[in-house]
């Protein structure tokens, strides 16, 4: 099996030195830039699994790079892991959807670690609970294109019998279904201990704000507007899911 292959770019040679060093070790593909423009110019070349990007370097630093690669990359299927001497970051990576990010000085181990968990196959379970079977299709499909494992259901009742068994990562409910609805659902899953770490994201036809705020009190943890748009719903994906 050929060896996964990671991009590194950081100004540092002495980093350079290490991470090659050290990845090389672990049966990885390592190859280098010094800054920015010079990681673009390798990333189309070498198309690698997984990008380790400093945040501080001339010519073009790693936010700008971030934002250049957006235009002819993607995060899903390329990780790109900050490696940055600032804490508290995590708000802005967050947002900017970098998949992860490690703070220098940092354990050769722990770093390690993220790179194995990013390159293996995504393996999160999200629920799909809606009675309207041609969202429950579309949301299979869509989710399952980009790795997720997807369990559906088509009413409230079963919804909570299949989050139970299978305590998925994340839910997705539709407020308005029969025999249960979708805020009594949310409810009873944030305000049981065994399930209030499931994440929740209620889609809702209904826009009005005292809506909004009965969504925040059964423990939603985004709340979105029918019709939605389809990367805004991955991307609050991502966000709940990202560590």
């Amino acid at each position: 099996m050929d060896s996964k292959k990671i991009l590194v770019v950081d100004d540092d040679l002495t980093i350079h030195k290490l991470l090659k060093t050290r990845l090389e070790a672990a049966l990885y593909h390592v190859i280098t830039a010094g800054d920015g423009q010079e990681g673009l110019v390798k990333f189309k070349k070498e198309r690698p699994d997984l990008i380790l990007l400093d945040v501080m370097m001339p010519n073009m630093d790693g936010y700008t790079f971030v934002q250049e690669f957006k235009k002819i990359g993607d995060l899903r299927t390329t990780p790109i892991i900050m490696v940055t001497a600032q804490e508290l970051m995590e708000e802005i990576f967050r947002v900017e959807g970098i998949n992860d990010y490690i703070v220098k000085p940092f354990q050769m181990e722990n770093l390690l670690q993220k790179v194995e968990k990013h390159l293996r196959s995504p393996d999160r379970r999200i629920l799909v609970v809606d009675d309207a079977v041609e969202v429950v299709q579309l949301l299979e499909s869509v989710l399952s294109d980009r790795g997720y494992r997807v369990s559906t259901a088509f009413d409230g009742l079963e919804g909570l019998t299949i989050a139970k068994r299978e305590i998925p990562d994340l839910i997705i409910l539709d407020v308005m279904m029969p025999k249960l609805d979708g805020y009594r659902l949310c409810r009873i899953i944030k305000f049981d201990e065994r399930y209030k770490k499931i994440a929740v994201i209620l889609l809702s036809a209904r826009t009005e704000q005292e809506d909004k705020i009965l969504g925040q009190q059964v423990g939603a943890d985004i709340y979105l507007d029918k019709p939605f748009l389809g990367e805004t719903l991955l991307q609050k994906i991502k966000e709940l899911l990202w560590d």
